[in-house]
């Protein structure tokens, strides 16, 4: 865009004429009449000259002939570098989640037996909820299995996926009971990768010998984020599956992993109605089974439940 000059010329003066329409020259000669009234009464207008300004660059020829309209320029400019303010967000908490969380000192952190005694004052819930534990720790890459002292909740029947050579599968008869054991081949892995078979649907572990493990590589990222790919850590990697079995079973083993997105581990102590001392002893054997000093912040809560800060320094083997 250019910038578009509107020049008024006196007529009346000695300025050369410029060539015109008809029309056009009766409308200046009429003006130029208008002006020498204008003279003649002593009311003659100064002349100006000025630019009007299209798009980003203005020429002014005058500073007396800009017009007032450019005054407001700076208002404009004013509202647009005006900071933002931001909008109050929308989602909130009921009534009853409110009172509860007012019992707890959100700066407070609650000794062990402290928080569990106000767990269950400040359950929202009219049901039966699910004690949970959050952990902040150093590693984003935790994992590993906790046995805990005392049932979380009602058994149920594992299913174990497990990829070894069959002279070593040993007798059905050995399995321990609530354990189905379902020996995979390479057709297995096939049939993972198309989905007929789905991690945490169809069966809840993966067991494999190190023979295995390349063949187990296509399909790592199907088993991966599902927390089932085998590994030396948790002793799913191992040329005995029948004994990390019946061992798993037999102490109620409970996996744990951090967050694929951050270092946090989220699991389960059990239910609000078992008893705190064994809610506690489940999670000292959590705390010791990960490490004291890898835990930088802990928070308990019941299901729907606000969250409470504990200390995990206090928690000894002792």
């Amino acid at each position: 865009m250019g910038t578009t000059r509107i020049k008024v010329i006196d007529l009346s003066g000695q300025e050369q004429q410029i060539k015109t329409s008809r029309k056009h020259a009766e409308k200046l000669s009429a003006l130029a009449k208008i002006k020498e009234e204008k003279k003649a009464e002593g009311k003659e207008e100064p002349k100006q000259e000025f630019a009007i300004t299209v798009g980003a660059e203005k020429e002014t020829e005058s500073a007396e002939s800009v017009p007032s309209a450019i005054g407001s320029v700076p208002s404009v400019i004013a509202k647009q570098s005006a900071p933002k303010v931001a909008k109050p967000s929308l989602h909130h908490r009921g009534k009853k989640y409110q009172e509860v969380a007012s019992l707890i000192d959100r700066s407070k952190v609650y000794e062990t037996s402290e928080a569990l005694d106000l767990l269950a004052k400040s359950s929202p819930t009219k049901f039966d909820p699910t004690v949970e534990i959050h952990l902040n720790v150093t590693d984003k890459n935790l994992r590993g299995s906790v046995n805990f002292p005392h049932a979380v909740g009602a058994k149920k029947e594992k299913r174990y996926l497990v990829f070894t050579d069959k002279n070593i599968r040993g007798p059905q008869t050995a399995k321990p009971s609530g354990v189905l054991i379902i020996w995979a081949t390479d057709l297995t892995i096939a049939d993972i990768e198309t989905g007929k078979l789905k991690p945490n649907r169809d069966f809840d572990a993966v067991i494999a010998s190190p023979k295995y493990m390349p063949s187990l590589a296509k399909i790592a990222k199907i088993l991966g984020p599902a927390g089932l790919m085998p590994s030396p850590k948790d002793g799913t990697i191992t040329q005995n599956p029948q004994e990390f079995i019946a061992k798993n079973q037999k102490e109620g083993g409970v996996k744990y992993q951090t967050d694929p997105t951050a270092p946090i581990i989220h699991t389960t102590l059990g239910k609000l109605s078992t008893k705190p001392n064994q809610l506690e002893e489940n999670l000292k054997a959590l705390i010791l089974k990960i490490g004291v000093n890898k835990i930088k912040k802990a928070t308990i809560s019941s299901t729907m439940g606000p969250g409470i800060k504990i200390d995990t320094t206090t928690i000894s083997a002792n």
